[in-house]
């Protein structure tokens, strides 16, 4: 599996860059999101050590709202758009991918920790960000009314699938466990996200203008920004708990569920900011092409 993803990520992002036509496939995202959250909210949770998971959850949220804090002031200090405020603030609130349970155990991390960490990690961003990026984009609306048409959106995408995997968990459990077993197939339903979200952007980049995007410096900088932050969250997420779980914390802030943040970015910030989370979605990849290399040198080579 672990080679499969080697493959089929890049693959996945290269044809969605030379494939725009595929953008009409971008009203799925919902239901491509709908369904990795499901597969993931139906697995069943071993019991940890209490308030380990939420611990871990909180330093991640107190993390995102000083990034955002930071850029807050760096976007004022330099006078940069206000596009890569929105780009940089969506990265940093985002929740924890589908994937980072599966990334954590082949990274030699407990993926049972990842899960938990998941779960509370996209119920928190179902508040964080309808408050947080609400407040930033809404210059034409009461953050009342632009929280909760962001809260709208947002939640039943997470609530839904997370309702019906604890129902079927609880009154037919023999179900649930056959639902589980299709978990290893999130990958596929994500590198396929990959592609369409990929696709989306090229479309969107051609359609405004590739070299005015260039040449405005609005593409380098959502580029630029993304990188800065995927560097600092794995790092900061491997710091944090580098004495007792740097790998599931690493995951935890570092692998974000950017399919998810595209679409919410999209609706409400436009196809520029959108731009951010997109790069970041090439650079997270090439971080755990990375990591994956690691562990495989590390087997290979043992001491």
């Amino acid at each position: 599996m672990k080679n499969l993803r080697a493959i089929l990520m890049p693959v996945a992002i290269l044809l969605g860059i030379l494939i725009p036509q595929a953008h009409v496939l971008s009203p799925m995202m919902p239901f491509l999101i709908g369904t990795m959250m499901f597969l993931t909210f139906v697995t069943k949770i071993p019991p940890q050590t209490h308030g380990y998971t939420f611990k871990i959850e909180i330093r991640a949220l107190v993390v995102s709202l000083l990034l955002v804090a930071a850029l807050a002031g760096i976007v004022k200090l330099f006078d940069l758009p206000r596009e890569v405020l929105l780009g940089g603030a969506i990265i940093a609130l985002c929740p924890p991918a589908n994937a980072a349970p599966a990334m954590a155990k082949m990274l030699g991390g407990s993926a049972s920790l990842a899960l938990k960490i998941f779960l509370s990690g996209n119920l928190i961003a179902c508040f964080s960000i309808p408050i947080v990026f609400g407040y930033l984009t809404g210059a034409d609306a009461s953050l009342s009314e632009i929280s909760m048409k962001i809260f709208n959106t947002i939640q039943p995408i997470i609530s839904i699938p997370l309702a019906f995997a604890l129902g079927l968990r609880a009154f037919y459990p023999e179900l649930a466990d056959r639902a589980a077993k299709f978990q290893k197939y999130t990958m596929f339903v994500w590198t396929f996200s990959v592609f369409v979200i990929l696709a989306k952007a090229s479309y969107d980049i051609r359609e405004m203008g590739f070299w005015d995007l260039w040449n405005s410096g609005k593409l380098p900088m959502m580029a630029g920004i993304s990188l800065l932050l995927c560097i600092l969250l794995y790092a900061l997420g491997w710091y944090v708990e580098r004495n007792r779980r740097p790998i599931e914390s690493a995951q935890s802030m570092g692998q974000k569920n950017t399919t998810l943040v595209i679409w919410i970015s999209t609706l409400y910030a436009g196809p520029v900011v959108a731009l951010a989370p997109t790069c970041y979605v090439v650079w997270q990849n090439l971080v755990l092409s990375y990591l994956s290399a690691r562990i495989k040198t590390k087997d290979s080579n043992p001491e």
